[in-house]
């Protein structure tokens, strides 16, 4: 058996490469948390704010803050803005998880706003908006298949787009009397008729 010594040159090269490399690995961990902390900074901010905010700069390459962005949009109803900085976060998303979130949202932006449009009797517009928030819903459960929100959602959004008339919607007088009967809408014939 021979053993392998080191003079104390070699010894000094060795300590002094691995001081260097744990020097450079602690410089870029700092960095990282100053990014973060910057970052998390950005959020907080995004959060409190009331309408449209300035995209920063060193944002462009997070997913996170574009998301946190179009949540917070979309809860103050700036649904198109919200709609495009998803958008955003989609360009960034890093992985199946945060673009099944992406999808997700997106397909709430669509559902939320094609209930509005049922509730105002828009009917062909309310349509058209369930059917691209289950377009959405679809891809969210591309990503991760046991999504459950994305599932109880994709359902509301079906059951919206069977529920709505055919046609755009007239607003009558509750006080006309109606020619329809409640029982005509039903499949087959009412019991009791000749």
């Amino acid at each position: 058996m021979s053993r392998y010594k080191m003079t104390r040159g070699q010894l000094n090269s060795v300590l002094l490469t691995a001081a260097i490399a744990t020097l450079v690995l602690l410089m870029w961990q700092i960095v990282e948390l100053l990014q973060t902390q910057r970052l998390n900074q950005q959020l907080i901010e995004v959060s409190q704010s009331v309408g449209i905010v300035e995209t920063p700069k060193n944002a462009s390459q997070h997913a996170e803050w574009y998301f946190a962005y179009g949540y917070q949009l979309r809860r103050n109803r700036l649904y198109d803005a919200s709609a495009e900085a998803y958008g955003h976060a989609e360009r960034y998303a890093d992985s199946p998880e945060q673009l099944s979130h992406i999808y997700y949202n997106l397909g709430n932006i669509y559902l939320l706003q094609a209930i509005d449009l049922a509730e105002d009797l828009v009917v062909n517009r309310a349509m058209a908006m369930a059917d691209v928030a289950k377009d959405f819903y679809k891809s969210a459960l591309r990503q991760n298949p046991d999504f459950w929100a994305a599932k109880y959602n994709f359902e509301a959004a079906q059951r919206l787009s069977r529920d709505l008339p055919l046609g755009e919607a007239v607003i009558t007088d509750p006080d006309t009397p109606s020619s329809e009967e409640l029982w005509s809408a039903l499949p087959g014939f009412p019991i009791g008729l000749p």
